[in-house]
């Protein structure tokens, strides 16, 4: 259970509690300071490069005083111990392959990213610490001043030999050495939202000592008000769990554990993106509308020019809407393609439907068709089946779903199964159209 630096992977061992995944494992803190320390500057997301995106306003402090006796104790008390685990976060985009065995041991490959930039003076920390800061930095300055303690002694016993000097950077050598090779168990989460850290926070820290909400909405960039992020994960958790969803038990929400041969086809974090990217301008967007009162995103930049349909309805407290839009239209394309929407497990999609670059083509015509449609105010069986189905979607019940040749699975497939199904629903008036030139280009 260690990392090695030279091929950049962590190794630990899987656990799962009350169907929460996890990883522990042991490491010396000169290892844990190789990919990951102390950084006041939290990072809330990543753009499309997998760059990160930091939460300007918000800035994780810690109390100095705490970190100084950390550091007292470590030096001056040569059986100090450190029990309790540090918890780390790692996010999916600096992963590079997750391997698990047989023994429920788990391998992950880092990108080298993380190493490289945490040697930078202002680099970015890609692993973050969910809980342990004070600790990390506590051994971190305590490594430091016993360093400039044993520099001093040196320098003093080339002047002055002294048999108590001598005794004393003996003490401080032999800590140094203790504490570059103390041991802490580590727990990590990957690849979990905000709320998620903060959450492990506040469940943790509850156990030992009082946490007000607001430290963890501090530490985490959190508020108890409404966001677009909170909606749409609302919204997914709605979907999922509603026994006649189209969505039902199709969603693999994080913490969730599902068998090899039983996970879900779209993942949670899939769906509340695609939900957000349609209420909000643009990713960095979506995090400074975190800050706004709902009402204050029905004015937007006059540059601002892209179709967000469920902007409106978001800024309206109308967040049930959006539900029934995703609900009812994504019921009609489960009825006109028959028999094809049901997904079987397996792990093995058989038609594109089941793969996310079909949702997101699905998604994209629904789109389209909310431009033509700007006044929905209310949805039903029957409404859905009169906008949705009769005047949209009968149009494409023919496309041959199961041409995996046509529809493959990739992101060529899924321009084929976007531009196919727009032509039919939104015929062009001539030649000239982008449409067909792009699906030209595709042939």
């Amino acid at each position: 259970m260690k990392l090695m630096e030279t091929t950049g992977k962590i190794e630990a061992i899987a656990v799962r509690q009350n169907k929460q995944d996890f990883l522990i494992g042991v490491y010396s803190i000169q290892e844990i300071l190789k990919f990951t320390k102390y950084t006041r500057r939290l990072i809330v997301s990543y753009d499309e490069d997998g760059e990160p995106i930091y939460n300007e306003q918000i800035q994780r402090n810690i109390e100095n005083p705490r970190v100084q006796k950390i550091a007292d104790f470590l030096i001056n008390d040569p059986d100090a111990t450190f029990p309790t685990n540090i918890v780390l976060h790692i996010p999916i985009e600096v992963i590079d392959e997750y391997l698990v065995d047989e023994k429920n041991r788990v391998s992950i490959t880092l990108n080298p990213k993380v190493f490289s930039e945490l040697k930078k003076e202002d680099g970015n920390i890609f692993i973050s610490i969910i809980d342990g800061q004070h600790r990390v930095k506590g051994i971190e300055i305590a490594i430091q001043r016993l360093r400039n303690e044993i520099d001093f002694l040196i320098k003093n016993l080339r002047i002055n030999m002294s048999n108590s000097l001598e005794n004393k950077l003996m003490f401080f050598q032999d800590r140094l050495n203790d504490l570059l090779n103390i041991q802490l168990v580590v727990t990590f989460f990957i690849d979990k939202t905000l709320e998620y850290q903060a959450m492990i926070f506040s469940t943790i820290n509850r156990t030992q000592k009082r946490v007000s909400q607001s430290l963890v909405y501090s530490l985490f960039g959190l508020d108890t008000d409404d966001t677009p992020q909170k909606t749409a994960l609302e919204i997914v958790l709605r979907l999922n769990g509603h026994k006649k969803s189209p969505f039902y038990k199709r969603i693999k929400l994080y913490g969730a554990s599902y068998s090899k041969n039983d996970t879900p086809p779209l993942s949670q974090a899939t769906m509340v993106k695609s939900i957000v990217n349609l209420i909000s301008e643009n990713l960095r967007e979506s995090e400074n509308d975190r800050y706004k009162k709902r009402k204050e995103l029905l004015n937007r930049n006059s540059s601002s020019n892209r179709f967000l349909p469920f902007r409106k309805y978001y800024a309206s407290d109308r967040d049930s809407l959006i539900s029934d839009i995703m609900f009812f239209y994504f019921y009609e394309i489960k009825n006109i393609f028959e028999g094809l929407w049901d997904f079987e497990g397996n792990n093995m999609p058989t038609n594109i439907l089941h793969t996310t670059i079909g949702y997101e083509s699905l998604l994209k015509i629904l789109v389209d068709i909310l431009k033509e449609e700007k006044n929905i105010e209310q949805l039903n069986y029957e409404i859905s089946k009169t906008i949705f189905r009769d005047k949209y979607l009968k149009y494409i019940q023919d496309i041959d779903i199961s041409n995996v040749n046509r529809y493959s699975f990739n992101q060529r497939g899924k321009k084929y199964f976007y531009l196919d199904m727009s032509l039919k629903i939104f015929p062009p008036e001539d030649l000239a159209d982008l449409r067909l030139k792009e699906l030209r280009t595709l042939e």
